[in-house]
């Protein structure tokens, strides 16, 4: 079940999983299943993904296993796409780099957070993201090289057709006892503002430019507005919480009820920041 591979918890059947735990591994599995008349889906931490009841007939690939590094070069680190965020700001603050801390508590993996241009706290992956390894629509491994100006909000140059498999970091050098302060008032922060310990796929929804979507939802009166185990956090407005037998289809149905009263309420149309996966024909 794709629930399995979600942070939120839900999901339909799949028919095929593959777990290639190397660069290699995952450069030849794409172009060969695409050779093949397969259209696989890549997956992460799945800390952003909500997928429907399914059925998944393509394969899945799960690319937890590339989990090589960091690997320090000078003020740069180097990480594969299935290392966890959390790993990847631990060690660069122990080693002396600064930079990575605004993602202190972003769920997931290296991969998915890039693609997304995954941020907080100020700051975002745009901002320190210079080269990544993927393989492209054509099935290469190529290195592309990418600044800030090719990122916007919660949107990376990278296409759906393209895989990340390593990222490379621009830090700079700081001191460790400062940075693990940093984490955690950032830590502290999170634990107050966001419903710790239940299951979620974090932000639903993309911040409106100058405002925020958790604000809107709750100036909408929404908090705690529910669909069958499917609930708007009473924390924070922007998360929807899976209180233990949620469905894809009463996440589905809560994010459209969420979309439809802000809308009537307040005229703003609330864009998804979550990836949504529906099923592939029988």
């Amino acid at each position: 079940m794709m629930a399995e591979f979600t942070s939120i918890g839900v999901g339909g059947p799949v028919d095929f999983v593959l777990r290639p735990s190397s660069v290699d591994a995952l450069a030849g599995i794409i172009p060969a299943l695409r050779a093949a008349g397969f259209r696989p889906r890549v997956i992460g931490g799945g800390a952003n993904l909500i997928a429907g009841e399914g059925p998944f007939r393509e394969p899945v690939i799960l690319t937890r296993g590339i989990k090589h590094g960091p690997i320090i070069e000078g003020h740069r680190a180097r990480a594969g796409c299935g290392l966890s965020v959390k790993k990847l700001v631990t060690q660069c603050v122990e080693k002396g780099l600064t930079g990575l801390e605004f993602a202190e508590g972003i769920p997931g993996t290296v991969g998915g957070t890039v693609f997304m241009n995954a941020g907080s706290y100020g700051g975002q992956m745009a901002d320190v993201v210079r080269e990544v390894l993927l393989v492209d629509a054509a099935g290469h491994l190529v290195t592309r090289k990418v600044g800030p100006t090719d990122f916007s909000y919660r949107r990376s140059p990278f296409t759906s057709a393209e895989t990340i498999v390593e990222a490379v970091f621009d830090l700079a050098p700081g001191d460790p006892q400062t940075m693990r302060e940093t984490l955690r008032s950032i830590a502290s922060r999170r634990l107050a503002s966001q419903p710790p310990g239940e299951r979620s796929a974090g932000c639903v929804f993309k911040n409106p430019k100058g405002d925020s979507a958790g604000r809107i939802v709750d100036a909408a009166g929404l908090k705690g507005l529910a669909v069958g185990g499917a609930s708007v956090s009473t924390v924070h407005g922007n998360f929807i919480v899976n209180r233990g037998d949620a469905t894809s289809t009463d996440v589905l149905e809560l994010i459209a009820q969420v979309k439809s009263r802000v809308a009537a309420a307040t005229g703003v149309a609330l864009e998804e920041e979550v990836i949504l996966w529906t099923g592939d024909p029988s």
